[in-house]
């Protein structure tokens, strides 16, 4: 069965993967690549690709990878619940000390003017630790 050039270019990566795994030599990847993208048929492709092992013996470091970046998506998700759950908790205590504040008899330009500073400044720091985390 004829080839085309998508299945070219997939020989020639895993020739050039197999060549970062050390499995070829600098003269044995020129010369396989060669045979690999001058291909015509499925026979050539083996041919170029013979006596080495399967696409999927590299799928192993590809899990690997996966299982790693999910590892810390999941961290980073924890870790955003967990500043996002601190930061409404700090803004109700806000907003209950200036609600007492306001019924007790406080000024309210100054009451307001002084929660909103402290917002802003509890918004920042959770913002940087946010950047901050792993």
């Amino acid at each position: 069965m004829l080839v085309g050039d998508p299945e070219r270019e997939e020989a020639a990566s895993a020739l050039r993967r197999h060549f970062v795994h050390g499995r070829l030599s600098t003269g044995e990847l020129a010369d396989r690549l060669d045979l690999a993208l001058r291909a015509r048929s499925r026979g050539d492709l083996a041919a170029a690709t013979a006596g080495l092992p399967p696409a999927w013996w590299d799928a192993a470091v590809g899990v690997y990878g996966a299982r790693r970046r999910v590892g810390r998506s999941v961290r980073r998700a924890r870790v955003f619940l967990g500043l996002v759950r601190s930061w409404f908790k700090v803004n109700l205590v806000l907003v209950v000390a200036a609600g007492t504040a306001l019924v007790v008899g406080a000024p309210v330009v100054p009451t307001l003017g002084a929660a909103a500073a402290a917002w802003a400044v509890s918004s920042l720091g959770f913002w940087h630790a946010w950047r901050r985390a792993p």
